[in-house]
């Protein structure tokens, strides 16, 4: 899984904290990158989310959710937290 974040950024750092801390595997990228970000855009409209919100969390399956979604109970309902 990808998790797409941006510096000073604290719902960022601390879904971070909570998937390391969970022994989780992911990739992190900064969406401060200008290439990261357009592919983030690319992402976020195939996927069909509007006004998303970093954190970002792309699945393996191609799930995306963003945490305006509620990506914690995402995490949740999939037994990662």
């Amino acid at each position: 899984m990808v998790l797409y974040t941006k510096s000073f950024c604290q719902k960022c750092d601390d879904i971070k904290r909570r998937l390391v801390e969970g022994g989780v595997a992911f990739t992190e990228k900064s969406s401060e990158d200008p290439a990261i970000m357009q592919d983030l855009i690319a992402l976020l409209t195939k996927a069909g989310l509007k006004n998303p919100v970093l954190p970002v969390l792309a699945f393996d399956d191609g799930a995306v959710v963003s945490n305006d979604m509620g990506l914690y109970k995402e995490l949740k309902k999939r037994e990662i937290l």
